[in-house]
């Protein structure tokens, strides 16, 4: 076991699984009329299904958004001092959500893993009002979005259990019910964690899992706020799901919005593996391999992948711009306090020859 685990943890397996996976997706794939058929895409549908895109996004700053601002104390009972308020009405802005998750699209588009984008929302705004509370809310959104997709891949399961087997309807169901029973236990995780468990723990995470238990536990006291979220990831979601459909259209592809439904999921599952960087080269073979399943020949299918790979990525450039002009902004009062000691080391220097 100890040797099968620093296999799995090994850098160079995950990068080895990589390479042979785009290998096996290239040598099996016309790749020639995949790179036609993205030349030759018609602008008008892919700038429609972009758009579409771009709500998803709004949707998913909204869902995080609405838990974040609840947790925060703002548009809820006992509320926040007005000093201390101004500053989190300032700080959880629509405007500036959007902005921080912007950034943190850069970031998932950065790493390899998928996670870099929440790292740098927890980093960025757990300092303020604690990482437990950040955490909670992304985690909250996180759940919203994955029920709206296990609803729609339900839904789409029955549409299509001719052609996916009665063996997938059944993982869609119970994907579903795990989803379902993963809220219940976060809405009850200052029940369901026990004070030995907290007790064996080192402070500094005893406090943060205390805090993302209680901020759950707020989020029991406000179901408006549950509610909003879940309702708005599951029609983000169907958003993006549109916009696949879209993307194909633009390629010239007709493919019914129940293969992206059942499709996306599984391949999302890919990026679970640990012998690929976050699933490249996995993820997109099983994408190509649905899509050729469902009759779509493999050179569009491959462009399909490529198209589904690169969704995010100008959402993930503006996020980059904003990135850097919030450094801009942190590194000029600094610049100027040192420019500041500099002259008046400077005069007092002076004073001292005069």
């Amino acid at each position: 076991m100890t040797c099968a685990r620093a296999v799995l943890r090994s850098k160079w397996l995950r990068i080895g699984g990589t390479l042979a996976g785009i290998a096996f997706l290239v040598h099996n794939v016309d790749m020639g009329k995949a790179g036609r058929s993205l030349m030759g895409a018609d602008w008008r549908w892919a700038a429609l299904a972009l758009a579409l895109t771009a709500v998803a996004c709004l949707a998913s700053v909204f869902e995080w958004g609405v838990l974040l601002r609840s947790s925060a104390g703002l548009g809820v009972r006992n509320p926040i001092g007005h000093a201390e308020g101004h500053q989190h009405h300032h700080l959880f802005s629509w405007q500036r959500l959007s902005s921080s998750y912007l950034q943190s699209l850069f970031f998932a588009q950065l790493l390899p893993a998928g996670v870099g984008g929440d790292a740098m929302r927890t980093v960025e705004m757990g300092k303020i009002v604690g990482h437990g509370k950040i955490l909670a809310s992304l985690a909250g959104s996180r759940m919203a979005g994955t029920m709206g997709m296990a609803f729609w891949g339900l839904a789409a399961a029955v549409l299509l259990r001719g052609w996916i087997g009665i063996g997938s309807l059944i993982g869609a169901c119970v994907f579903a019910a795990v989803m379902v029973l993963a809220w219940m236990a976060a809405l009850a995780a200052d029940r369901l964690v026990g004070r030995h468990f907290l007790e064996r723990s080192s402070r500094a995470f005893v406090r943060t899992i205390h805090s993302f238990a209680q901020t759950f536990s707020g989020y029991r006291r406000h179901p408006h706020a549950i509610i909003q979220c879940i309702v708005v990831g599951a029609a983000g979601w169907g958003v993006n799901i549109l916009a696949l459909d879209i993307f194909a259209r633009a390629i010239g592809v007709d493919v019914s919005w129940t293969v992206f439904a059942v499709a996306i999921p599984v391949t999302l599952v890919a990026t679970l593996t640990p012998f690929s960087v976050n699933g490249l080269g996995i993820r997109e073979g099983v994408l190509v391999g649905m899509l050729t399943h469902a009759g779509v020949t493999s050179g569009h299918a491959a462009a399909m992948a490529v198209l589904v790979d690169v969704q995010m990525l100008p959402f993930g450039i503006v996020g980059a711009g904003l990135w850097m002009r919030h450094r801009r902004r942190e590194a000029a009062p600094a610049i100027a306090e040192v420019a500041q000691a500099e002259t008046t080391a400077a005069h007092e220097l002076v004073a001292i020859a005069a």
